[in-house]
C-alpha cells in the first residue's frame, strides 16, 4: 500500500496532531471517548475537523442485543455527527448486553437467519433516528457460534436490505483465521457489500492472538488492503502500548515503510 493511512484518534494525540500539520486522508474518532468531553476539548476536535475528513466510530449501539435500543444514545450520536459533519458513522455487528447487564466485550452473533432478521429491524430503526447509514464492523471471534450461513452473507444481505455498508476490520479477519480457521481471502472474495471504511491494526505475535491493537499491522494485514477500492479510507488503530504520535506520523504518510519506522 502506497497511499497514506488515516488515524483512529486517541485523546493524547490531539495536541501533537494540531501542532504537526500532518497530511492525513481521514481521522476516525471514538464516540464514547468524546461524548462527555469538555467544550475546550471539543473545540480542539473542531479544529481538527477543519483539517481532516472525520469518521465516527461507536461502541455502544448494541445492535445485536435483544434489549431495547437506547434512543437517547442514538440522539447523542446524531447531535455529535451533525456538529462535526462526519463522513460516516459505524458500530459493530455484535451485542453487548442482556437483560440490561452490559459487558465490555463486543460479542459475536449467531450466524442464523433469525439473528439476521433481528439485526435488520434494529439497524433500520437506528438509521431512522440517526438520519444516516450505519456501517457495521466485523468483530474478532474466539469461539464458533451457531451457523446457518457464512458471516459474509450476513454483511452482504444487511447492505442489500438496509443500505448498511461494512466497516471492514482486516486484522479481525486474521484473528478469526487463527481461532476459527476462516480464510480472510474467502471472506473478501465473497464480499459484495459496500465498504464504508477499513481498519488495520496489529496484535501480539502469539499462536492464538487477541485483537488488542498493540502492534504495527502485519505484512499480511497490509496485503489484504489490495482487496479495497483505491478511494476507501484505511484507518490505523492502536490502543495498547501506544507510541508517541511523532513516531506514528511517518507510518501514516508512508505505510510501505511501516516496519522500519518504530
Amino acid at each position: 500500500m502506497n497511499a497514506p493511512l488515516g488515524l483512529s484518534l486517541r485523546p493524547e494525540w490531539v495536541e501533537p496532531l494540531l501542532d504537526s500539520r500532518a497530511a492525513l486522508p481521514a481521522l476516525e474518532v471514538i464516540f464514547e471517548q468524546w461524548v462527555f468531553a469538555s467544550e475546550s476539548a471539543l473545540a480542539d476536535l473542531e479544529r481538527l475537523r477543519g483539517r481532516y475528513p472525520m469518521l465516527l466510530h461507536c461502541l455502544s449501539m448494541n445492535l445485536g442485543s435483544a434489549d431495547p435500543l437506547d434512543r437517547d444514545y442514538f440522539e447523542r450520536v446524531r447531535a455529535f455527527a451533525d456538529r462535526f459533519e462526519v463522513s460516516g458513522v459505524s458500530d459493530h455487528l455484535s451485542w453487548r448486553s442482556i437483560g440490561g447487564a452490559w459487558t465490555l466485550s463486543l460479542l459475536p452473533l449467531p450466524r442464523t437467519r433469525e439473528a439476521l432478521e433481528h439485526v435488520v429491524a434494529r439497524v433500520d430503526g437506528a438509521q431512522s433516528v440517526l438520519g444516516r447509514r450505519i456501517a457495521l464492523e466485523n468483530v474478532s471471534q474466539y469461539r464458533a457460534t451457531p451457523e446457518e450461513m457464512p458471516l459474509v452473507e450476513m454483511f452482504n444481505e444487511l447492505h442489500q436490505r438496509c443500505g448498511a455498508p461494512i466497516h471492514l476490520d482486516l486484522n479481525n479477519l486474521l484473528v478469526n483465521e487463527r481461532w476459527l480457521g476462516e480464510k480472510p481471502e474467502a471472506f473478501l472474495d465473497a464480499l459484495t457489500a459496500e465498504v464504508g471504511w477499513a481498519h488495520v491494526a496489529g496484535h501480539q505475535n502469539v499462536e492464538m492472538p487477541i485483537d488488542d491493537h498493540s502492534a504495527m499491522p502485519s505484512a499480511q494485514c497490509m496485503r489484504l488492503v489490495s482487496y479495497l477500492r483505491d478511494d476507501t479510507a484505511v484507518i490505523l488503530e492502536w490502543d495498547r502500548e501506544r507510541p508517541a504520535l511523532r513516531s506514528l506520523l511517518p507510518v501514516l504518510e508512508r505505510p510501505e515503510a511501516m516496519h522500519d519506522a518504530l
